[in-house]
């Protein structure tokens, strides 16, 4: 039975949820634009959303369910496609017979409930649940059923004529019939289902090997690689050159490394690029793709993980009119987001911003972004010249790769720009070592560079299973955990796995990083070749928190475990 518009204003105005003005101004706004009264209030942020959904369950007479507290069947799943529970909020809870029971977030959409009806053929009840708990029950749900459903294709490819009519080819053979044998349509099919599903799954890298008697695919999520499946090995050959075709690749190579990019369309409408690697080995060739989703949203610099008082440094660092800040770590560990983070902090109208990098990994609107094609000539040094005569503010290089770049970088820096960088060291201190290396002056150095940040990715343990436990008096001496956190009891998590995380104990993953501000005192050991541990001790007696001191935090503040502190980080 529907509410009338009276009984939502009682209970509004009973409840003291909305004021009878900012109440009336709903309405007034209702009789213009037309629509449901409940999203009018929505969208003036009048009521939120979780309010809305206790005011509808009383007007509905409706029960409203906590999603996080069911089990869905994945069978249920397949009733509704993941685009279409995205788009309404709505989920199927159960079945009897021929009645399918649907959590909802808006209840009132009619139209909605009338087309569950005809895409599943049958009578539909609904019950109304928080959007916040719908959106994670259906990231939740729908991400185990896309695992599901990749084990059955990988199987229905596998038991198909087609694949195992498939023989392994010649290095030599006529590059045509390479050409036709890439276009088999279940070779399309395992193509496409690995890419896809490495998006689905927000995995950053998928892995196609071959090995002595079989082929695996493995990808990498949360910076841990998971074997995903094992197939024949006479899918490799098709497999390759599948992937070689569609990233403009030369097919007829099979001795020397070959690099190159796609870009895909995704079930979601989203625009992901893919940079691809070609590598001979023993074995065969192996490629590996890196997921690159350019519609990430940017991260704020205030939630990258930074401790207080290293962020305060950070930021004020960013506010200086030129010098350099270089971003560390190996690949993937989030330097390119730090970059950005940066970039959108000092963000302004009144600020040139413009990007060199190979390839764009995110789109920023206000940024001028440069893709690097050196296949044209366009490297990084060359780009640099060219943007130095373009009047830039700030300019963020992707990478510092050669001695040419670093050297116009740290000539930006020197003539009056912001320079933001990364740079492929370990440590803060072991970066200053790295560009003397590559032949900067130790006085240039202390003149164009102001912070370096160097950083990793630790896996962040499973809300939902984690385990508490106490440290024991090793572990305590180990971390130096008295003197770290004085005042901690001791106590940690470990992981322990469940449906959620896919049985691993670890879900997402946290940043950990360590600052070196350049003071007077770090200069002054730089310009007379002072060695990375004398420069290290110096920025921690000035406050530097080392990366294995952030790590452990972490750690305390149940974000990771200390398997993950030991797996990723080195004793000071």
């Amino acid at each position: 039975m529907l509410p009338t518009q009276g009984t939502l204003k009682e209970i509004l105005l009973r409840d003291h949820i909305v004021a009878p003005e900012d109440l009336n101004r709903a309405i007034a706004e209702q009789e213009h634009s037309g629509g449901e009264l409940s999203r009018v209030l929505l969208r003036l942020k009048l009521v939120t959303e979780d309010q809305l959904s206790v005011v509808l369950s009383e007007a509905l007479q409706l029960p409203l369910i906590n999603l996080s507290l069911f089990r869905i069947d994945p069978s249920l799943l397949k009733l509704i496609p993941k685009e279409t529970a995205e788009k309404y909020l709505l989920i199927p809870i159960s079945r009897l017979n021929d009645q399918l029971t649907i959590a909802m977030v808006d209840p009132l959409d009619m139209l909605t409930i009338d087309n569950i009806k005809a895409m599943t053929s049958m009578s539909v009840s609904v019950v109304l649940a928080r959007p916040k708990e719908m959106r994670a029950a259906i990231e939740r749900g729908y991400a185990q059923n896309n695992s599901s459903d990749l084990e059955e294709i990988f199987q229905g490819i596998k038991d198909t004529k087609e694949a195992e009519s498939l023989e392994l080819v010649k290095d030599n053979a006529p590059k045509r019939f390479v050409e036709n044998l890439s276009e088999e349509a279940p070779i399309i099919t395992l193509a496409n289902t690995i890419i896809q599903q490495a998006v689905v799954a927000k995995a950053s890298d998928v892995f196609i090997e071959p090995m002595e008697t079989c082929l695996r695919i493995r990808y990498r999520i949360d910076g841990y690689i998971r074997e995903i499946d094992r197939m024949s090995k006479n899918l490799h050959f098709p497999l390759i050159s599948r992937i070689k075709v569609i990233s403009s690749l030369d097919i007829a190579e099979h001795r020397l490394p070959q690099d190159g990019r796609f870009r895909i369309m995704t079930n979601q409408n989203k625009e992901v690029d893919f940079r691809v690697n070609v590598l001979p080995t023993a074995m065969g060739e192996k490629i590996v793709l890196r997921v690159l989703d350019k519609n990430q949203e940017i991260a704020d610099i205030d939630k990258l993980g930074f401790e207080p008082g290293s962020l305060e440094k950070l930021k004020e660092c960013c506010q200086k009119p030129h010098g350099m800040i270089l971003a560390c770590g190996p690949t993937g560990s989030g330097k390119t987001t730090t970059l950005y983070a940066i970039l959108k902090y000092i963000d302004s109208p009144g600020r040139n911003i413009v990007t060199v990098e190979d390839p764009v990994e995110f789109q920023m609107k206000g940024f001028n972004q440069v893709n690097i094609r050196t296949e044209f000539g366009l490297s990084f040094s060359a780009a640099l010249r060219s943007i130095l005569r373009q009047d830039p503010d700030v300019i963020l290089i992707g990478e510092i790769r050669d001695s040419e770049t670093l050297d116009i970088a740290v000539k930006a820096a020197l003539t009056g720009h912001l320079v933001v960088s990364s740079l492929h060291t370990t440590t803060g201190p072991g970066s200053i070592t790295r560009m003397v290396n590559m032949g900067v002056e130790p006085f240039l150095i202390t003149s164009s560079v102001v912070a370096i940040v160097a950083q990793r990715l630790v896996r962040r343990v499973c809300m939902k299973c984690r385990e508490l436990y106490t440290a024991t008096d090793e572990m305590i001496k180990e971390f130096h955990l008295k003197e770290l956190l004085p005042n901690h009891n001791g106590q940690f998590y470990k992981p322990r796995g469940c449906a959620q995380c896919l049985k691993t104990g670890y879900k997402g993953r946290v940043g950990i990083t360590e600052l070196l501000v350049l003071t007077n005192k770090i200069k002054e050991l730089i310009l007379v070749s002072s060695s990375e541990a004398d420069i290290k001790n110096a920025a921690r007696s000035q406050g530097m928190v080392t990366m294995r001191e952030d790590a452990v935090i972490k750690a305390s503040q149940g974000l990771t475990t200390l398997e993950e502190v030991i797996r990723l980080t080195a004793p000071d």
